[in-house]
């Protein structure tokens, strides 16, 4: 049996641009909100099924062949070009009539090898793929674990994976996986894919030391401070947690002042203590301190015009060039990674 489509933040994505513009009409004082565009490097990408082309693109990242990686609402899963855009390779997704993925992770599988783990929300599980190298090769389906459920080592709308490896040997030593829609939690797995506990549950609370998601969106880990990062985008605030589940810190509230987020989406970790996030509610990106939850900078505007967002998703990086994926444009815009 699927389940009830959950109501806690659950945005119709077919009509997320104008959604989220009700977001900043509503929840945010235009005055407040950054109004300075990216500085584009690059931008590419339009409209369209063909490959190369997006219908609200919502998954996003880099391989260590420097590719980037993107899945949109058509359930495609399409490597490109990151100076041209170019299609390089394409799959769709084995199934999709129930909803699309909202997350993918590049980290190395238990030969040592780079797979891409992707969070197949509607479907209740992770799908990991050995993606192919050279024209001609084909993806291949390594493992896949979840069912739907609520019970340890199942999933709800899973939307996000991040994975733990050894500092020495370069080998995955957990895997991490967020999820909505009524079980909110994080859930922790070893590398042959095998449940090992979870942590968090549905809620709100403002209480500091509460553990209480609503949407955790995007997760990361923090190898040099060895934590978990995880925005929990429908209470508009990012928590740090050790790589056990306790708490560390939250911060962040609902707005559009700077250190504020309106929905905020996206998690890319910079490996300086600082990280990227995109909110999809105020149509920008923000760099921001981990260790004290200090916003030091802000980027984008909302529009479709030059380095103008509209319900950015996703964001990664490349050498010195940062990427963002500017989901209710149906594009990407490269711009020089903030140091």
């Amino acid at each position: 049996m699927q389940p009830a489509r959950p109501d806690a933040c659950r945005i119709p994505f077919a009509m997320a641009p104008l959604i989220a513009a009700v977001f900043a009409l509503i929840a945010c004082d235009p005055a407040s909100v950054a109004q300075r565009p990216i500085t584009p490097q690059v931008v590419w990408g339009e409209t369209g099924d063909r490959p190369g082309q997006f219908f609200y693109p919502r998954a996003l990242d880099a391989d260590r062949e420097g590719r980037i990686w993107i899945i949109d609402k058509t359930a495609r899963v399409q490597a490109l070009d990151p100076d041209t855009g170019d299609p390089l390779f394409t799959w769709r997704m084995p199934n999709y009539q129930l909803g699309k993925p909202t997350g993918m992770t590049f980290a190395p599988g238990p030969d040592g090898r780079e797979l891409l783990y992707i969070a197949d929300t509607h479907y209740h599980r992770v799908m990991v793929y050995r993606t192919p190298t050279t024209p001609g090769q084909r993806e291949q389906l390594v493992a896949s674990f979840g069912s739907y459920g609520d019970q340890p080592g199942q999933f709800i709308y899973p939307t996000d994976v991040a994975v733990l490896t050894d500092q020495q040997t370069g080998l995955p030593t957990r895997i991490y996986v967020s999820e909505y829609g009524g079980n909110d939690r994080i859930s922790v797995f070893d590398p042959d894919y095998n449940f090992l506990f979870a942590f968090g549950s549905p809620g709100s609370s403002a209480d500091p030391a509460s553990i209480e998601f609503n949407r955790p969106q995007s997760i990361a880990i923090d190898t040099r401070a060895r934590q978990l990062v995880v925005v929990d985008s429908c209470n508009h605030r990012i928590g740090r947690f050790t790589l056990d589940g306790e708490l560390l810190a939250w911060f962040g509230a609902h707005g559009s002042e700077v250190g504020g987020f309106n929905y905020p989406f996206g998690l890319h970790l910079l490996g300086d203590g600082t990280a990227l996030v995109t909110e999809f509610g105020n149509h920008r990106l923000q760099r921001v301190d981990l260790a004290s939850g200090r916003s030091i900078a802000t980027l984008g505007r909302e529009g479709s015009g030059h380095g103008e967002l509209r319900a950015p998703w996703a964001v990664t990086t490349i050498g010195t060039r940062a990427y963002v994926l500017d989901s209710g444009n149906n594009r990407v815009i490269g711009f020089k990674r903030p140091s």
